[in-house]
């Protein structure tokens, strides 16, 4: 090959241009892949990491799907920023464990067994139950005694609503509200359910908080808030009534929504924390028969579109703990206030 094929030697790289990020805004662009496909959000932010001041919050998050585990069935996860284990006992129960055996640290979902509601580490044998997380069983040696700590944490678990739900609380503590129950998921004039799940570079209470910040529907959406004759708090509970009552939203502490939108649909939405900075969406549909058999893949279309104008705005913000507010923005002041119940942390930690 010849000098001429070849070609002349390349130029000296010329400093690099900002790059764009190519997204136009007000209204964001509406784009339901934007949800499956994390390749193609806008990520200008260098750190994502560190940006949110809170810990994962205590609640109720949603960790599978009831159809993906069948008795017998282990599968490891990864959420609340630690290692677990899903699995389903041969009573039919799910159990949620922390991943490593205290004994030599083995994970429990990589060749572990599960009889009756425990689990057995394939490194030594050592069984521990799905309901306390006690270890019950060392088969090989012949001292009856096993010490308190040969335990691993578990998880509260309910299965509702054709999912399957755990309490994480930070310290420890037990539940103090419940998962709601959604009779509509189960009523026969109403369509099969249909789920939707994506990850988000956020956290629940910035996902939370978009509720009550009416200004950015006009900015972001292009569109007005939706108008609420009636909001009623009450603990860990929430409830936003507007269009005559044909639109209303309860939430269940941070990250549990369910919204109902008379003649159309009812969903239910788990923000899962996987660590502090990311979260695990999973939106559950459900429409009248009458409407057709698309109804609910059509409602869940137009939430996604919706959503997918708010991501790039998320992923890339910082959280203000003192933010620069107008007098009409009140109710995100109060919004986290409200939201300070569900965290513990160390003393002297300040969920603002």
């Amino acid at each position: 090959m010849t000098a001429a094929e070849i070609g002349p030697p390349p130029a000296p790289p010329s400093p690099a241009a900002p790059e764009s990020s190519g997204f136009a805004g007000l209204p964001m662009p509406r784009d339901a892949g934007l949800l499956f496909d994390e390749a193609r959000r806008p990520r200008v932010i260098r750190n994502p990491r560190g940006r949110f001041p809170f810990p994962v919050p205590n609640g109720w998050f949603i960790v599978a799907r009831g159809g993906e585990i069948a008795p017998g069935g282990v599968v490891p996860l990864y959420y609340f920023g630690r290692e677990l284990v899903l699995f389903r006992g041969e009573d039919g129960l799910p159990y949620l464990v922390d991943a490593h055996c205290p004994h030599l640290g083995a994970h429990l979902a990589v060749g572990g067994k599960v009889e009756d509601g425990c689990i057995r580490c394939p490194f030594h044998g050592w069984t521990f139950e799905g309901g306390t997380g006690r270890c019950v069983d060392v088969p090989y040696d012949d001292s009856d005694y096993i010490p308190g700590r040969a335990r691993v944490r578990a998880y509260p678990v309910v299965e509702r609503n054709g999912m399957i739900w755990a309490w994480h609380h930070l310290t420890g503590g037990e539940p103090f509200y419940e998962v709601p129950d959604v009779p509509e998921f189960r009523d026969p004039e109403w369509s099969p359910i249909v789920v939707r799940d994506f990850r988000i570079a956020t956290c629940a209470q910035e996902m939370a908080e978009n509720n009550v910040d009416r200004a950015h529907f006009k900015f972001v959406h292009g569109t007005d808030a939706v108008p609420e004759e009636e909001f009623f708090v009450d603990g860990a509970y929430k409830r936003a009534v507007g269009a005559g009552g044909d639109f209303v939203r309860e939430g269940f502490g941070l990250g549990l929504g369910v919204l109902r939108l008379k003649g159309w649909t009812t969903f239910v939405s788990s923000t899962t924390p996987v660590d502090e900075d990311t979260v695990h969406v999973r939106w559950i549909f459900t429409s009248p028969r009458s409407l057709g058999e698309n109804a609910a893949e059509e409602a869940a279309h137009a939430f996604c579109e919706g959503l997918s104008q708010d991501i790039p705005i998320w992923e890339n913000k910082v959280y203000r703990d003192r933010p620069v507010l107008r007098p009409m923005e009140k109710d995100i002041s109060e919004h986290r206030r409200w939201s300070r119940q569900f965290y513990s942390g160390p003393e002297g930690w300040d969920a603002r």
